[in-house]
């Protein structure tokens, strides 16, 4: 097979399954996995296909959303290396929001020692991670099953939030655009996110570095809306001076700071 060829089929495959491993496409086509990550980085500067961890996604326009098992392993250790900065903030009694995002799941692999903690939370996988925490009492939301994204979304679940009052919400984003900040693929989760920030006292954003200069479809908030933001590589004068005027507290990681 004609290395266009190939690459012409890998994107068929692409088309039906939206995402593939470098492994699976080098046993598909007996050819070597070197070869497999030349054809993708080619198409990946055509604009065809985005590169992640050990494979590929299709690029189907801003509307498309990652798949949760790709965005789980995506710049994993910076989401670790975040999540371990957001925990510090929580302190004994708080009760928090915390969103359906693969950066936020990641916190609670640092919440252990926390004590008299409540959560409120509409993302399914981190209820389940969150019920081997015996000092931390978790609340889920009622609504409709977003099955992409393993969390919950609606009008019920929207409902549902303003039944509480946090003292802080945790939430991450698909993207960072300087003229319209945190956005997002999906509608539904936007809105979820947009009704815990109305009955939380502190909103603190969780967001890596590959997302600042990324649009998405839906605008999340303002970033006047966002009291601090978590990240984990040192961002330029611009962006730097844009969260300093919206009186954003950043916060860099170990690492960084």
């Amino acid at each position: 097979m004609l290395i266009l060829e190939r690459q012409n089929a890998i994107r068929d495959i692409l088309y039906k399954e939206k995402a593939v491993s470098i492994t699976q496409l080098s046993d598909r086509f007996s050819t070597s996995t070197a070869s497999i990550r030349r054809d993708l980085e080619k198409m990946e500067c055509q604009g065809l296909v985005k590169r992640t961890y050990g494979g590929a996604i299709l690029i189907d326009g801003i509307a498309e959303e990652i798949p949760v098992v790709v965005r789980e392993i995506e710049q994993k250790e910076a989401k670790q290396r975040i999540a371990q900065e957001a925990v510090k903030l929580i302190t004994p009694r708080d009760t928090i929001f915390m969103d359906s995002s693969t950066t936020t799941k990641e916190m609670t692999a640092f919440m252990g020692d926390l004590k008299s903690l409540t959560v409120i939370t509409n993302g399914i996988r981190t209820m389940t991670d969150m019920s081997e925490l015996p000092n931390v009492e978790v609340y889920s939301l009622a609504g409709k099953l977003r099955k992409e994204n393993l969390s919950v979304v609606g009008n019920q679940a929207e409902t549902g939030v303003t039944n509480y009052w946090a003292s802080k919400l945790f939430f991450s984003c698909t993207g960072m655009w300087m003229s319209h900040g945190p956005m997002d693929y999906s509608e539904e989760e936007a809105e979820v996110r947009k009704k815990m920030m109305s009955v939380s006292q502190e909103i603190i954003l969780l967001c890596d570095h590959t997302k600042f200069d990324r649009s998405a479809f839906y605008k999340i908030c303002p970033f006047s809306q966002v009291n601090i933001l978590i990240t984990d590589q040192k961002l330029s004068p611009s962006w730097e001076n844009l969260l300093q005027q919206n009186r954003v507290e950043l916060i860099y990681t170990e690492d960084e700071a």
